[in-house]
C-alpha cells in the first residue's frame, strides 16, 4: 500500500512525533510505501534528538512551509485553514494513495475519499481552555471548531485511542467507538543504567501551568532535606511563567532545561517520580521513569491511572498524600526497591514493539 502518515508539527519533538516515528517504522516494516505530510522541519535535528538515524531514508517527505500567524488573535482558525489548504493540496495531488494514517490531531484530516486511521490522543484539546468564569465566551469561540472537528471525524475509518481514558472521552464527545494503543515508550534507553539510586525526586515535562508544577514546589518545601529536580522545556510564551516559577522554588529544587534524554542519568539517579498533572492523556514521561527504576507517584486522574497500578507506586488526590508517599519512599529503602523493580518490569509492557505490533495488525486489515 500506499501510506501517507499526516502530523504537521514534526518539529516540537515530543510523544506524538514518537508515535509517528514507529508508525513509519511499522509501516515500512510491513513493506508499504510510506509518505510523510508535515511542515518543513530540521530532519538532522529530529533524528539526532530522538536517536533515529536514518529514520526518513526510506520516507518521501512531502513538506510545506511552517504555520507563521497573520493576526494575534483567533491562531487556533488560522492554524485550522491553513494546515487544511496545504494538506488537501497533497493529497489530492497524489490520489494513488490508500491510505491515510493521521497521527496527530483529527483537525489535521485531510479532505479525501480514502480509507483513514486515526491516532487519538484526546477529542477536541480546546476544552481544557475553557474556564467556568468565561464558559460561555469560549462556547461561542469554539462552537465552529466544535463542528469543524466533529466533521473531521465522520471522515474517519478507525480511532486509535492513547489509552482508556482518551476512549471514554471519544464515546462521550463524538458517540465513536475506539481501540486503545498505548503509544510506544523508549524504555531501552534506561536499560543497564547502573547508576547508584540517591535520595532524588524528578519530575520532567514542559513547564507549562497545565503541568502543575507548583505543586511539585510545595511537596519539595516540605520535604527540605531532600533533593528535588524539574527536567523539561519552555515554549517561548511561557518564559514568565517559568520564570515565577524559579523565583518561588525552595533551596532545594533544582532545574535542568534539557530534553530527557540527554539527562537519563537524573533518572537513572532519581528514587522517585512524582506527576502532578491532573487527566492527562496518557503519561510517556511516567513509563520512562519507571523504567529507570524510580517508583511512580502520580496524580490519581487521567492515563495515568491505567499505567501506576498499586503494586509499582502511589496515585494521590491531594497535595499531603504525595508528600507522605514521597517521604516513606524516601525513608523506607526495602519498599522502594521492591517497588523499583516491579515498576521496571510494568514499564516494559509500554515497549515499542507493542505498539508496532498492534499497529502492523491494523494496516493489514486495509492491505
Amino acid at each position: 500500500m500506499r501510506i501517507v502518515i499526516v502530523h504537521p508539527r514534526m518539529s516540537l519533538m515530543g510523544g506524538g512525533e514518537r508515535v509517528a516515528i514507529h508508525s513509519i517504522r511499522e509501516a515500512l516494516r510491513e513493506g508499504h510505501e510510506v509518505y510523510l505530510a508535515t511542515e518543513e522541519f530540521d530532519v538532522d535535528s529530529f533524528e539526532d534528538f530522538f536517536g533515529v538515524q536514518g529514520l526518513f531514508k526510506n520516507v518521501q517527505l512531502l513538506t510545506y512551509p511552517p504555520f507563521r500567524r497573520i493576526i494575534p488573535k483567533a491562531v487556533l482558525y488560522q492554524r485550522l485553514i491553513y494546515n487544511q489548504s496545504r494538506l488537501r493540496k497533497i493529497v489530492s495531488k497524489r490520489r494513488a494513495f490508500d491510505l491515510i494514517l493521521n497521527t496527530a490531531e483529527v483537525a489535521n484530516q485531510p479532505s479525501a475519499r480514502l480509507p483513514a486511521i486515526e491516532y487519538c490522543y484526546f477529542p477536541e484539546y480546546f476544552s481544557h481552555l475553557e474556564s467556568d468564569r468565561l464558559s460561555g465566551l469560549w462556547e461561542m469561540y469554539y462552537w465552529p471548531a466544535r463542528v469543524f472537528y466533529r466533521d473531521r471525524v465522520s471522515r474517519v475509518g478507525r480511532l486509535l485511542a492513547v489509552s482508556n481514558f482518551t476512549k471514554q472521552f471519544v464515546r462521550e464527545k463524538w458517540g465513536r467507538e475506539s481501540t486503545t494503543l498505548y503509544p510506544p515508550c523508549p524504555i531501552d534507553l534506561y536499560d543497564n543504567l547502573g547508576i547508584p539510586k540517591e535520595d532524588l525526586v524528578i519530575t520532567v515535562g514542559r513547564i507549562a501551568p497545565e503541568k502543575r508544577m507548583g505543586l511539585f514546589l510545595e511537596i519539595a518545601r516540605k520535604l527540605p532535606n531532600v533533593e528535588f529536580a524539574i527536567v523539561g522545556s519552555i515554549a517561548t510564551e511561557r518564559r514568565s511563567y517559568y520564570e515565577n516559577l524559579r523565583d518561588a522554588a525552595p533551596s532545594n529544587v533544582s532545574f535542568i532545561l534539557s530534553p530527557l534524554r540527554k539527562v537519563k542519568e537524573l533518572l537513572g539517579r532519581a528514587k522517585v517520580y512524582v506527576h502532578s498533572a491532573q487527566n492527562e492523556h496518557f503519561g510517556i514521561t511516567i513509563v520512562e521513569a519507571m523504567a529507570a527504576g524510580c517508583v511512580p507517584v502520580v496524580n490519581d486522574s487521567g492515563g495515568p491511572r491505567e499505567i501506576v497500578s498499586d503494586d509499582v507506586g502511589y496515585r494521590w488526590n491531594h497535595l499531603d498524600e504525595a508528600v507522605g508517599h514521597v517521604s516513606n519512599l524516601i525513608k523506607d529503602e526495602s519498599a522502594r526497591g521492591r517497588l523499583s523493580k516491579a515498576a521496571s518490569a510494568r514499564a516494559r509492557q509500554f515497549a515499542p514493539g507493542a505498539f508496532e505490533s498492534a499497529l502492523g495488525r491494523v494496516l493489514r486489515e486495509y492491505a
